[in-house]
């Protein structure tokens, strides 16, 4: 076994990112990092990653925004943030004082400002920009840009264009055609991708018959999506190989970044459970160092293994 028996390495044809451990906290479900630093020593997740930023200031949706499900909650924040400059003058000196990967989400309602935020980040000495891709497109009825391939080609393109750091797209479980996603993304030169972003449902108050949220979906996340966000991962792998994967969705304890491992992803990201639980990262990393320990191997060994089992 290695010294670091953790350690993971998101690799690209461009470009490689070195984690001292696959621990990454979702964007959205963190803050950006100050508040559970003031818990915990926050440098020794594999990544720290940002709140989304938005080119302008958001106050996001109307309350309510949480509604909890079974094994999981629906959430309708609507990407609330201060904004570009309000991160760059007090978000940024937090993040570049972290001694781990540090990573920011981008958010865009249009290309144009997908490409502003990037050529902004692009001054920035951080090691990964995530793009949030699963936005809903304002000139597109809404869609989502992963969803029109057309316009998740030509926002991917822009934004590479626009950085030379290691560019991580974020798309949604639900994309689909998601071979042809993924093709779009390797060939405009990103680096890795993040499988996934919730998955849309509505709730319904039983007491008026309407809507519970103001925009009436919402987004599923949490221990229930985590065999859909398995399936997208296993299906992804299969088809992108080299494309490194950092799945997402339901992760609760060790066994489930395994799993996630071993249908592909070479890291993961948690966000639920760290609104139940701020302690849940360096757990999971505790009982990742015993997994290995007990199994006598490096954690990329368990990288694609279920597929390797097929063999």
């Amino acid at each position: 076994m290695n010294c670091n028996p953790l350690q993971t390495t998101l690799q690209s044809p461009r470009h490689s990112i070195q984690l001292k451990n696959p621990i990454v906290p979702a964007s959205g479900t963190f803050g950006n990092g100050s508040i559970v630093h003031s818990l915990y020593d926050i440098n020794q997740l594999g990544a720290v990653l940002t709140k989304s930023i938005t080119v302008e200031p958001r106050s996001g949706n109307p309350s309510p925004r949480i509604y909890e499900t079974p094994s999981g909650l629906l959430n309708s924040v609507g990407l609330e943030n201060k904004g570009l400059p309000w991160f760059l003058e007090e978000v940024q000196p937090f993040l570049l004082s972290l001694e781990t990967s540090k990573w920011v989400s981008i958010a865009g309602f249009t290309i144009e400002e997908f490409e502003t935020l990037a050529h902004v980040m692009d001054t920035l000495p951080i090691d990964a920009l995530e793009v949030n891709v699963s936005c809903p497109n304002i000139h597109a009825n809404g869609v989502q840009f992963c969803q029109n391939m057309a316009v998740l080609e030509e926002t991917l393109r822009r934004v590479r264009k626009a950085t030379h750091h290691f560019l991580i797209a974020k798309i949604a479980l639900e994309t689909n055609p998601l071979s042809q996603a993924l093709d779009i993304i390797e060939q405009e030169n990103f680096d890795a991708v993040c499988i996934g972003n919730t998955i849309r449902g509505i709730a319904i108050d039983a007491e008026t018959r309407k809507p519970f949220f103001h925009k009436i979906f919402a987004g599923l996340s949490g221990p229930a999506i985590k065999p859909i966000a398995l399936r997208v991962v296993w299906e992804a792998y299969d088809s992108h190989p080299t494309l490194p994967i950092i799945g997402c969705g339901g992760i609760q304890c060790a066994s489930d970044v395994i799993e996630f491992l071993a249908a592909g992803a070479t890291s993961v990201e948690v966000g639920t459970l760290n609104l139940v639980d701020p302690f849940i990262l360096p757990r999971l990393i505790q009982d990742l160092e015993t997994y290995c320990c007990t199994h006598q191997i490096d954690l990329p060994n368990t990288i694609g293994s279920a597929h390797h089992s097929l063999r």
